[in-house]
């Protein structure tokens, strides 16, 4: 198989990927868990959450289901851990989901009528251009180095564990980006570069197959994705490292939606 022909073919599973029930472009609210009891936008219920859990009150005629459609009511109790999320609730159309960000608890909603999933067509794309598939060496760092990290939502901080350097050759310059690590070996590059904000989003990422025993491996620019904070504002999403930024144009991969 062709590289264009392999690439059409990933970018079809990708399509696919996004435009399924209650997934990334069915986002419709995104609210930190007051302290107090209290009412959310677009839900039923009184809501809060502190060191013990999040707490959720429904009424038997708030019409809430968990996810299987099994009616609730009464108070829903939940304790998850940084970073974690679960489907908690079902009302109607919109399925809730239950998480903690930057050790505050917040709920999404997900609706499988919204009009970015019906409205969807597939994400823009570069032209594939095998210049953008270069060879590169990984250098692992002594340790893994945690650092602070910001995200999409201003009100939002993480960190990212860095486990080395992924050094290339790109538009005839050398270039430095720090890798996090996925639990099968593989790498994931959060970068930006001269187009975001122009014909991309403010920063994209690009996954790395993992490194071969000498350290080298392929960097495929052209599968450069998206975060889901290019399809809605109710995403959160982890920024750049410090450093992880190009100065050329990286001219491949997905395009800022319209």
């Amino acid at each position: 198989m062709s590289a264009p022909t392999d690439f059409a073919q990933w970018r079809r599973m990708r399509n696919e990927g996004l435009a399924v029930e209650f997934g990334w472009l069915t986002l419709s609210s995104y609210q930190w868990l007051p302290g107090t009891p209290g009412a959310l936008d677009l839900l039923p219920g009184f809501w809060s959450a502190d060191a013990n859990g999040a707490r959720a009150v429904f009424a038997p005629g708030d019409d809430v289901t968990d996810t299987d459609g099994e009616p609730l009511s009464g108070t829903l109790e939940k304790l998850l851990d940084e970073g974690e999320s679960i489907h908690f609730v079902r009302v109607g159309d919109v399925l809730v989901e239950l998480g903690v960000r930057d050790g505050r608890y917040m709920v999404r909603t997900r609706n499988r009528s919204h009009p970015t999933l019906r409205g969807f067509t597939g994400v823009p794309t570069f032209e594939y251009d095998p210049v953008y598939v270069v060879q590169g060496r990984f250098t692992a760092f002594e340790s893994p180095r945690v650092v602070p990290i910001g995200s999409f939502r201003e009100d939002a901080n993480f960190t990212a564990e860095l486990v080395g350097e992924v050094e290339f050759e790109l538009a005839g310059q050398t270039h430095r980006l720090a890798a996090t690590q996925n639990d099968n070996g593989s790498l994931v590059l959060t970068f930006g570069d001269a187009t975001n904000g122009a014909s991309t989003a403010a920063w994209r990422f690009v996954g790395i197959p993992a490194p071969a025993a000498d350290g080298s491996v392929t960097i495929d620019f052209n599968r450069t994705l998206n975060y889901p904070m290019a399809f809605s504002p109710y995403a959160v999403c982890p920024a750049p490292a410090a450093g992880n930024r190009l100065a050329v144009p990286v001219n491949a991969g997905e395009q800022q939606p319209e």
